[in-house]
C-alpha cells in the first residue's frame, strides 16, 4: 500500500500551513482580483497568508504565484484547495467549479475483485475503494511534477503523484494498494487488538497499541489507517492493478494514534483536523480520472462504498437579537440569510426569532449559534463592525473587599520589615504530610497528573513548606536572617473528592530583629511573643481583635508545646502561631524559626465592616495595674475575655496584659501575670476613690472565678 504523504518529506511539513498556487485555485473559482488582493482578502477573512512568492513559468508559459496559507485547527476543510476555492467563491462572488471526474456506476461485479468490512464503525464511518487495471508506473507528467514540486511536494511516480494531486484539491487523503499483493482480496477495518507489532513502509517495525486502527487484508495488517502504509502492499514499478481507498476516520483517533507513534504525516494532519466524509466518492472518482489520463488505468465501473455510521446533522438557531448583541451591529434577515447561503449551509426553517440552519458535511466545526455569528462577522467584515464603548452607569463601583484587606495586610507586613515571597503552588507529598495546614479534617492532597519533578507531585495543603524552602536557601547562602511572608492559595481534596481551595496567610521569621536608625546596633533574638504580637498587629487592623480567643487546643504537632498558641473566633479555628518543634527542625536538616499560619478568608469574614471616627475624650483615663499568680499553663488572654464577657461596666475602658514572669519568688508551676486596666468616665473625671472601689470588686472576682493569688 501507498499513501499519499510519499512524496511530502519536502519543505511542506506538517505544520498548521498548506502551500498552493494561484492558477491551481482559479481551476475551480472564477476570480478577478490580483494575487496580492486575494493575498488580503484571504487575511482578512481569518485565513492569514505566510508569504505569496513569484513562480516561475510553468510549461504552458503561463507565471504564477505559490501562496502560503496559515490554517487554523478547526479549518480542516481548507486543507485542500476545493475548500479554498468556496471561500474565495463566497468573498468575490466567483463561480465554483469542479474538475472532471471519472463517475462510478452501480456494477456489483466490483464485488468479485476485493470485498470491504468495517468492524469499527466508531473510528472508520466510511470507507470508499474502487479498482483501476492496466496501470503502468511510470514518472509523472512535467506539468504535474512542477504543480507538486511548487507545493513542497517532491514527485514519486504517476499512482503516487496522482494520489497527492488529490489530497491537495480536494483535502481527502487517498491510498493506492497493490490489489495483486493483496492475497485475501478482503479489506477489513478493525482495531489492533492482539496484534502488537507492524512494519511500515519505512521499515521501521513499530509497537502498536490494542486502540490503533488498522487496514486489513483479512487477518494480516497492511496500513496503520490514516498514518502510514505497510510495506507487504506498497505499489511497485511492475504493478498492474491498484486499489484506490478513500475514507473517512474518526480525527481523535488518528491524532493519538500519530503522537503516540511520532508519525505525523500530511494523511494524519488532515484526518486530526476532519475531513468530509460526504467527499470520499468525489475523491476517488477525481483520483481514477487522473489514472486513466496519465497511467493508461482502465477503471471497473462499480464502487464499494460501506458507510457504516452516517451522522445527521442537527439544526442550529441563529437568532437576529443574538447577532446583534454579539456583534454589535444590525444585519437584516436577509442579508444574514445569503451570507449563511454562500457558505454552503441549509436553511431548515425560518421565524420571526430567526433562522434554523443546517451546516454542510464540509464544516465540522460549526456546531453552535456562536459559530454561526462568527461566520456573519468574518463575512460581512470585520472593518465594517465600528468601534464602540459598551453602555455601562457611571459610578464609581464597588470595590473587592478581599482585596483591599489584601493590599492592606501586605502593605502593614512589609512595613513591619517582611518580605512577601511567591511559591509555586506544588510541594512534594512528604511535605504535605509533615505541614497539613488549617483544614479542619484530616485533607487528601490533590495530585498533579503530569508533575515536572516528583518533588511537585502534589499541590500544596499549607503555605509553610514555602517558607521552609526559603528559610533553607537563606541559610545555605549564610544569609543574616530571614523575614518572609505568603499570601496565597492552598488545596485538598474535599469530602466527595473534588478539589477545594482557600487563601491563607502564613510567615516565617528566622533571626535577629532589624533596628534603623540610632539603635542599629541594639539587635534582639525574635520570640513568640514579637511574633504574636505581629499577629495581633494584623487583628487589631482587620477589626477582629476583641473577637479573637488564644488558645492551647489546636496546636498543630509542628510547633513547640510550650511557645505555640492558636486562634479562634466563635469557635472556628483561624490559626496558629508558634516556634517550629525542635525534633522537626532537627528532622529537616536547619534551626528552628517561628512560624504564623492563619485562614486568611475565613479571617476577612469578621472584619468590621467599617471604621468609624469619634472624638477624642473630654476627661482622662486612670489606670491600675493588677498582678496575679497562676498556673504555669494558665491562657492570659482567658482573663481579659472574662472581664469583657463576665465583668462588663462602663467605666472600664481598656484590660491588655503587659508582663509575664516566672521564677523566685513565685512558686514553681505557677507564673505572674502583670495586666494594665483602664477606667474613663464619658461625662466627668473619675476620684480616686471610685477608682480603687471599682478596682478592688474586679480583683475580688478574678480571685474568686479562676483562684488566683494577688502579688504584691
Amino acid at each position: 500500500m501507498i499513501y499519499v504523504f510519499l512524496g511530502s518529506f519536502g519543505n511542506w511539513g506538517f505544520g498548521a500551513c498548506v502551500k498552493f498556487t494561484v492558477n491551481w485555485l482559479k481551476e475551480f473559482v472564477s476570480f478577478k482580483a490580483s494575487p496580492q488582493r486575494l493575498a488580503e482578502a484571504l487575511t482578512m477573512a481569518g485565513l492569514e497568508v505566510e508569504s505569496l512568492v513569484p513562480l516561475n513559468p510553468d510549461g504552458r508559459g503561463e507565471g504564477d504565484w505559490v501562496v502560503e496559507l496559515s490554517v487554523t485547527p478547526n479549518r480542516g476543510d481548507c486543507l485542500g484547495i476545493l475548500g479554498l476555492a468556496r471561500e474565495v467563491a463566497v468573498l468575490s462572488g466567483g463561480r465554483l467549479k469542479l474538475p472532471p471526474v471519472s463517475a462510478h456506476a452501480a456494477d456489483p461485479s466490483v464485488k468479485e475483485s476485493v470485498s470491504v468490512q468495517i468492524l469499527s464503525s466508531r473510528l472508520c464511518p466510511r470507507y470508499s475503494a474502487r479498482v483501476v487495471r492496466g496501470i503502468h508506473v511510470t514518472p509523472s507528467p512535467s506539468w504535474m511534477q512542477a504543480r507538486l514540486e511548487a507545493c513542497g511536494i517532491r514527485s514519486i511516480n504517476n499512482v503516487v503523484d496522482v494520489t497527492n494531486w488529490v489530497m491537495l484539491e480536494t483535502g481527502q487523503p487517498l491510498h493506492a494498494f497493490d490489489l495483486e499483493r493483496l492475497t485475501s482480496k478482503r479489506i477489513v477495518i478493525r482495531r489492533a487488538g492482539e496484534i502488537k507489532r507492524f512494519v511500515t513502509l519505512d521499515g521501521t517495525e513499530r509497537e502498536l497499541s490494542s486502540e490503533d486502527l488498522l487496514i486489513c487484508d483479512g487477518d494480516v495488517p497492511v496500513a496503520l489507517a490514516g498514518v502510514m502504509g505497510g510495506r507487504n502492499s506498497e505499489v511497485q514499478p511492475e504493478s498492474r492493478v491498484v486499489l484506490l481507498e478513500s475514507a473517512h476516520f474518526e480525527p481523535l483517533a488518528i491524532r493519538r494514534t500519530a503522537k503516540r507513534l511520532g508519525l505525523h504525516s500530511e494523511a494524519s494532519h488532515r484526518f486530526e483536523r476532519g475531513v468530509d466524509p460526504e467527499g470520499t466518492l468525489y475523491a476517488l472518482d477525481r483520483a481514477v480520472f487522473l489514472l486513466q489520463e496519465i497511467a493508461s488505468g482502465v477503471p471497473l465501473k462499480g464502487v464499494v462504498d460501506r458507510y457504516a455510521r452516517r451522522t445527521k446533522a442537527k439544526p442550529i438557531l441563529v437568532r437576529s437579537q443574538k447577532v446583534r448583541e454579539l456583534l454589535g451591529v444590525t444585519l437584516s434577515p436577509g442579508e444574514v440569510e445569503r451570507l449563511l447561503k454562500s457558505l454552503g449551509l441549509k436553511i431548515q426553517r425560518r421565524s420571526r426569532e430567526g433562522l434554523a440552519v443546517i451546516a454542510p458535511s464540509f464544516r465540522p466545526d460549526l456546531t453552535r449559534e456562536a459559530d454561526m455569528i462568527e461566520e456573519l462577522a468574518r463575512l460581512h467584515g470585520y472593518h465594517k463592525i465600528p468601534s464602540t464603548l459598551p453602555l455601562v452607569r457611571q459610578g464609581g463601583g464597588k470595590a473587592d473587599s478581599r482585596l483591599r484587606w489584601e493590599r492592606k495586610i501586605r502593605f502593614f507586613l512589609t512595613g513591619e520589615g517582611l518580605t512577601e515571597t511567591i511559591h509555586l503552588p506544588f510541594t512534594s507529598g512528604e511535605m504535605n504530610r509533615r505541614f497539613p495546614g488549617l483544614w479542619e479534617e484530616q485533607r487528601s492532597a490533590v495530585a498533579v497528573l503530569n508533575p515536572l519533578t516528583q518533588e511537585n507531585g502534589e499541590m500544596r495543603l499549607s503555605l509553610v513548606p514555602g517558607l521552609v524552602e526559603g528559610l533553607r536557601v537563606h541559610v545555605s547562602q549564610k544569609l543574616k536572617g530571614f523575614y518572609a511572608f505568603d499570601l496565597g492559595k492552598v488545596f485538598s481534596l474535599g469530602s466527595t473528592g473534588s478539589p477545594e481551595e482557600r487563601e491563607c496567610l502564613a510567615g516565617g521569621i528566622y533571626g535577629l530583629r532589624e533596628r534603623k536608625g540610632l539603635r542599629a546596633k541594639e539587635e534582639s533574638p525574635w520570640t513568640f511573643l514579637h511574633v504574636k504580637g505581629l499577629v495581633e498587629g494584623m487583628l487589631e487592623l482587620i477589626g477582629v481583635t476583641e473577637r479573637v480567643v488564644w488558645t492551647g487546643r489546636r496546636v498543630p504537632s509542628i510547633l513547640h508545646p510550650g511557645k505555640a498558641a492558636a486562634l479562634e473566633i466563635e469557635g472556628s479555628w483561624i490559626g496558629y502561631v508558634g516556634e517550629l518543634h525542635p525534633d522537626l527542625c532537627e528532622e529537616l536538616a536547619f534551626p528552628s524559626f517561628l512560624i504564623f499560619e492563619l485562614d486568611f478568608e475565613g479571617l476577612v469574614q469578621y472584619a468590621a465592616p467599617e471604621f468609624t471616627a469619634r472624638s477624642l475624650s473630654r476627661f482622662p483615663s486612670v489606670e491600675r495595674d493588677l498582678s496575679i499568680v497562676l498556673d504555669d499553663g494558665f491562657p492570659a488572654q482567658r482573663i481579659i475575655s472574662w472581664i469583657k464577657e463576665h465583668f462588663s461596666h462602663s467605666l472600664i475602658e481598656d484590660v491588655h496584659v503587659f508582663d509575664q514572669y516566672k521564677g523566685a519568688p513565685v512558686p514553681q508551676g505557677k507564673k505572674s501575670l502583670a495586666y494594665t486596666i483602664s477606667y474613663r468616665a464619658k461625662d466627668r473625671t473619675l476620684t480616686d476613690a471610685e477608682v480603687s472601689a471599682l478596682h478592688r470588686e474586679l480583683v475580688g472576682k478574678i480571685g474568686e472565678a479562676f483562684g488566683a493569688q494577688l502579688r504584691e
